[in-house]
């Protein structure tokens, strides 16, 4: 049991994460999301990703994650598979 002092953790980062994932997936996916999802189908890395674009590797993984919930999809696998039977990758 806690006592009074303890303060409880807050589900707020948490919702607010939801809440963003939630407004992005009804939006198209952008000129930089295409690019990355495009080197993705080729199969470079997140490295190469990031040398190619001169970019962090965590902008990379930010740009993903966009593209993941953007497609309804949980990791690159599905994301590329999704791409091309999109014909987003031509």
């Amino acid at each position: 049991m806690s006592s009074p002092e303890e303060p409880t953790p807050s589900v707020e980062p948490a919702a607010n994460a939801a809440c963003e994932q939630l407004a992005l997936q009804d939006k198209p996916l952008t000129a930089k999301e295409l690019e990355i999802l495009r080197w993705a189908t080729e199969g470079k890395t997140v490295w190469e990703i990031s040398r190619i674009r001169c970019v962090s590797q965590a902008t990379v993984k930010f740009h993903l994650r966009n593209i993941y919930c953007k497609l309804h999809v949980n990791n690159r696998v599905q994301a590329v598979s999704e791409a091309i039977k999109r014909g987003l990758c031509n």
